[in-house]
């Protein structure tokens, strides 16, 4: 592939041939807010010139960007390739121990970040563009700048959890980010008239397919509130008034959303993208009986493959959720433990090659050697490769099915976790001699981090609760953390996780009488809970988030008290009703207030 400068095969090279060819069509739309090819363009212009000629961002120099809002992070994005770097999508809600983590591992030419999110920055030395402030003063061309990388420098670097509690971040060129958009543009179909509800947070790698599938296909990129994005009412609302014609969602989250979807309301929705973890043909089944004419398409990839490796259609009579077969200019080898090929019905360990692969882990060189390599031994034959970890079943005709991971990562809400960086962050406490995680309820649609400490006691428990909560994402801290004298083990010397899993059902389980709920509501929401928190024991009184609860299980509550009581609950309201206690006055409220007024 050619490398000069002028070379098409760039992020924002594609997006700005869409620019020409239709400055006035719309770009983005945000909470009625509507901005064309031409703004944006004009807008991402000025910051690029500005980080490039005042901040002396050079091709591969990593830019951070640490903004909430939405339109201001695709301007920082846009605006970082265009001068020249990567960008480095951080999360404004992970803890500032985090950010600090991931910043130090990055080292960025500059910071882009919005006043909300300082915090993230207060501890980096280095060049701070603060987007909310210094925006309307920024007085550079807002012509294109001329072009500085090429298709072998760096469009980004996504970090992901690592093994040792220090985020690895996966350093993606151009022409492998391009080969995969630009396969996705065509397998899709993707166009002017299409509207891709952007549902991945930009920190999330599926982000990077939403965003310039959109804005290299001169489609429009519906970004939604970030705060209600577990909020169904919300997302029906929007696929059935801003004519969405696709959307990529987890399966956690789309088991959720789909009861809300109707085939009559959203009648501009042709295909639905499935991707962040595995999930059973009872959610293929629903799809179908709900939107029957609507698409659904599974997609597989790790990151390290720049975010879609293989693809999959699905249909309402499969019986099985494959992950499928490869995408264009993508090898997908699968190979026993002796390194041969496996036949058809058999499984082994997925490798991928081709023009995806990333470059590796960025200041990792050992982890990279380690993971991406090129052997001249058959069946490689000097072709580079990269070891996914991922153990794969081989069907008939080349489709593939995964299996399981060969490693100790899971994946929590379509993140992808590792235990041991969980286990690094709880070992700090002095008190801590081992630490054991299980992924509890892995089939059910909350599964939950259980940490097992070897040394504390429960009075310890709330110290390292907080701890995993200053150190950690919230997706990655544990649902309940239980002291034990030892780790279990079976006749072979391995952790005997059926011994733990018990073990937290006894530690969860209900202690002394039952709860007498007082009213009807605190009845129907005890039943809710128990459902959602299963085996745990719950008390009118246990708050909701300690018990283990996150954005998905309010989902599950919300939806559970309107199907139960007929109350539309906001979002908002089990955080300020945590207890069933509390919950229940706003429940009895609204039914009263509902009563007063019909």
């Amino acid at each position: 592939m050619p490398t000069s400068p002028d070379d098409p095969g760039t992020l924002h090279h594609l997006f700005e041939e869409c620019v020409r060819r239709d400055p006035e069509n719309i770009a983005l739309e945000y909470e009625g807010e509507f901005i064309s090819y031409g703004e944006l363009n004009r807008r991402a212009n000025r910051l690029a010139h500005h980080l490039r000629e005042g901040c002396g961002v050079r091709p591969d120099d990593r830019v951070a960007i640490l903004v909430r809002h939405p339109t201001s992070v695709i301007v920082a994005v846009l605006a970082t390739l265009k001068a020249g770097g990567a960008y480095v999508p951080l999360d404004p809600d992970n803890p500032p121990a985090v950010t600090h983590r991931i910043v130090e591992n990055v080292a960025p030419r500059v910071m882009v970040i919005e006043s909300s999110a300082a915090a993230g920055a207060m501890f980096f030395g280095g060049e701070l563009f603060v987007t909310d402030v210094m925006s309307a003063a920024l007085d550079t061309p807002d012509v294109d700048p001329a072009p500085a990388s090429t298709p072998a420098d760096l469009a980004y670097v996504i970090y992901t959890s690592g093994t040792t509690g220090t985020p690895k971040g996966i350093a993606v060129e151009h022409r492998s980010i391009v080969n995969t958009i630009t396969w996705r543009n065509s397998y899709y179909g993707f166009g002017p008239d299409d509207v891709t509800l952007a549902i991945p947070r930009p920190s999330f790698d599926s982000s990077v397919e939403d965003i310039f599938c959109a804005l290299t296909a001169g489609s429009r990129l519906l970004t939604p509130d970030r705060e209600r994005i577990t909020d169904r009412y919300y997302l029906v609302e929007l696929l059935e008034h801003r004519n969405v014609s696709h959307f990529l969602i987890t399966p956690a989250l789309y088991q959720r959303l789909l009861p809300g979807i109707d085939a009559q309301t959203t009648k501009a929705l042709r295909s639905v993208t499935v991707a962040g973890e595995r999930f059973t043909s009872g959610l293929v089944r629903e799809h179908f009986r709900r939107i029957p004419e609507v698409a659904l398409l599974n997609e597989y990839g790790p990151s390290e493959n720049s975010v879609c490796s293989t693809v999959h259609p699905l249909r309402a009579t499969d019986r099985q959720v494959l992950i499928g077969q490869p995408i264009t200019n993508t090898g997908a080898l699968v190979l026993d433990e002796d390194g041969r090929a496996v036949a058809p019905g058999g499984t082994g360990e997925l490798y991928l090659s081709g023009a995806g692969l990333a470059r590796g882990y960025l200041g990792n060189p050992e982890l990279t050697a380690e993971r991406f390599f090129v052997s001249s031994a058959p069946p490689f034959d000097g072709e580079r490769v990269y070891r996914t970890g991922d153990v794969v079943r081989v069907h008939e005709g080349g489709d593939l099915e995964f299996v399981e991971r060969r490693d100790h990562q899971v994946k929590i809400r379509g993140r992808r976790v590792e235990l041991g960086s969980v286990a690094e962050v709880l070992a700090k406490d002095d008190a801590v001699d081992h630490v054991v995680l299980l992924r509890h309820d892995a089939d059910s649609e909350t599964p939950r981090l259980i940490a097992f400490v070897v040394g504390p006691t429960a009075p310890d428990v709330d110290r390292l609760r907080a701890l995993a909560k200053d150190e950690l994402p919230e997706y990655m801290v544990p649902s309940a953390i239980i002291p034990i004298d030892a780790v279990p083990l079976t006749g072979h010397g391995k952790v005997d996780e059926t011994a733990l899993a018990a073990r937290y059902a006894d530690a969860t389980g209900q202690a002394g009488p039952a709860p007498e709920p007082a009213t009807p509501v605190e009845a129907a929401l005890l039943e809710i809970w128990q459902k959602i928190f299963a085996p745990l024991g719950i008390g009118l009184d246990d708050d909701f988030f300690e018990l283990g609860g996150d954005s998905l299980s309010v989902m599950d509550l919300v939806s559970g008290v309107e199907e139960r009581l007929g109350v539309q609950l906001d979002n908002s309201d089990p955080y300020t009703g945590r207890t069933i206690r509390s919950l229940a006055r706003i429940i009895e409220n609204l039914q009263n207030t509902k009563a007063e007024t019909s």
